[in-house]
């Protein structure tokens, strides 16, 4: 082959990697923490989202307007700040936890419910429709599960004493998924805390998530493993093809038809995947808070907006961004 020819060839090549590498723009961005973000949430249907700053504490955003619809704060304390948040189902509830206190607003008012207190340090948390349950994920290894009517209590202690890294709950509350320290992610009744699943992992479970009809269920390692299950028969459908340095995913939210999946990792990287093969569909990188600079930004948060036809991120960076989601073929 001849000098000219071996141009050719090398020029083809990187353009077919580059096309491969290229990363889709967001078309929207907005700047919801100025000093940076400790944690967020998104609403299952995009409208809203909630981002624990580093500085104010948890604000509840409207991403249709991008308006700031409220400032919330456990208390005065600076050293006492939101570390985990979520946002119920039906958008109705959210829930603030610091390391030891957890607060209930109500997302049309704005107003708390009520201050409680957690045994140990809060890790992870999560809510039901309407506020009814609470889940928490503590660093002992704990797992609560209260019924915030009837003040009933349930101590799930399956996980060893190994910290629980991350937590969720089914709409109507009848299930925990619970993942953590302990190689382990548990699929249980929140009725007998009874285990319906229990998924073994090579490496610590950092994340983990339910589809919304309750028939997949996503469990990411530390390592670099991350899986999609079939609920109902416990089995694996699909590993997500990462690359070697992809090793941590923060954040994940299944599409409300469960055939695509949406991933974060702290390296900015958000990924779609396909849920049936593990076949990454697109990717997009957020931005970081100085924009031509190398630092780096934690994705927190990633959604869906209600008619399917974007995605949503919120960061430690304190940004807010949506894409377009390309066309998928089957």
């Amino acid at each position: 082959m001849n000098n000219f020819a071996c141009r050719i060839l090398l020029t083809l090549s990187v353009l077919l990697f580059a096309a491969c590498e290229q990363k889709t723009p967001s078309i929207a961005e907005w700047q919801h923490a100025a000093a940076g973000a400790f944690d967020a949430a998104i609403s299952q249907d995009g409208r809203y989202s909630l981002v624990a700053s580093v500085n104010f504490g948890a604000a509840y955003w409207d991403l249709e307007k991008n308006q700031l619809l409220y400032q919330w704060r456990h208390n005065d304390n600076p050293e006492d700040g939101i570390v985990a948040v979520d946002i119920s189902p039906d958008g109705s509830r959210a829930i603030t936890a610091d390391k030891r206190t957890f607060v209930i607003w109500n997302t049309n008012s704005g107003k708390a419910y009520g201050y409680w207190e957690a045994p140990s340090d809060i890790r992870a948390v999560a809510i039901s429709n309407k506020g009814r349950y609470v889940l928490l994920g503590l660093g002992s290894g704990l797992v609560i599960f209260i019924d915030m009517n009837t003040g009933r209590r349930i101590e799930f202690t399956a996980h060893r004493q190994e910290a629980v890294a991350s937590v969720d709950l089914s709409p109507n509350g009848l299930w925990a998924f619970t993942g953590g320290n302990d190689y382990r992610a548990i699929l249980w009744n929140t009725q007998t805390a009874k285990p319906r699943l229990i998924l073994e992992h090579k490496t610590r479970v950092s994340q983990l998530k339910l589809d919304r009809k309750g028939k997949l269920a996503f469990t990411s390692g530390t390592l670099g493993n991350a899986f999609i299950w079939s609920v109902e028969t416990g089995k694996q459908v699909s590993q997500l093809k990462l690359k070697p340095r992809e090793y941590v995913v923060s954040s994940a939210e299944f599409s409300s038809d469960g055939d695509l999946l949406i991933t974060g990792a702290p390296g900015r990287d958000i990924s779609l995947w396909q849920t049936s093969s593990g076949n990454r569909v697109a990717k997009y990188r957020a931005r970081t808070r100085v924009k031509g600079r190398p630092s780096g930004a934690i994705i927190y948060a990633v959604g869906f907006t209600q008619d399917g036809l974007h995605i949503l991120s919120e960061s430690s960076a304190g940004y807010g961004e949506k894409w377009l989601i390309p066309s998928v073929d089957g």
